[in-house]
C-alpha cells in the first residue's frame, strides 16, 4: 500500500498540472484554485511523511472538500477537466481512508500479539 504522503504528492502534482493547463486554455483565474490546493497539499505532505497526524487529517479533509466541490462545479458547468480533477482527488481520498483503516488494523493486531 502506498504511503499517504506519496498519494498526497501525486494528487497535488496532478492538481497543479491540470489547473495550470486549464488556466492556459481558458485564461480564467478560477482555474488557479486547483494549483493553489495542490501547493497546500504539497506543503502538508512533508509533516504527513513525518507522522504528524494533524497535518494528515487536515489534508484528508481538504481533499474531500476539494473533490466534492470539483465534482459539483464540473458537472454544473459541463467541464470535463474539472470533473477529472474531482474524480482523481476523490480516488486519492479513498486511498487515504483505506490506508488509515489498514494501519489501524495492523496496530490492533500488533497489540494483540504482545
Amino acid at each position: 500500500m502506498l504511503k499517504n504522503h506519496l498519494i498526497m504528492m501525486v494528487n497535488a502534482i496532478i492538481l497543479i498540472v491540470l489547473g495550470v493547463y486549464g488556466y492556459i486554455i481558458s485564461s480564467s483565474p478560477t482555474a488557479l484554485i486547483a494549483p493553489g490546493i495542490g501547493l497546500i497539499l504539497l506543503v502538508l505532505a512533508i509533516p504527513t511523511k513525518n507522522e504528524k497526524h494533524v497535518a494528515a487529517h487536515i489534508a484528508v479533509a481538504l481533499t474531500l472538500i476539494t473533490s466534492v466541490t470539483f465534482l459539483i462545479v464540473g458537472i454544473r458547468r459541463g467541464n470535463a477537466l474539472v470533473i477529472a480533477m474531482g474524480v482523481i482527488t476523490f480516488i486519492c481520498f479513498d486511498l487515504y481512508v483505506l490506508n488509515f483503516i489498514l494501519r489501524k488494523k495492523r496496530r490492533e493486531e500488533a497489540k494483540q500479539t504482545v
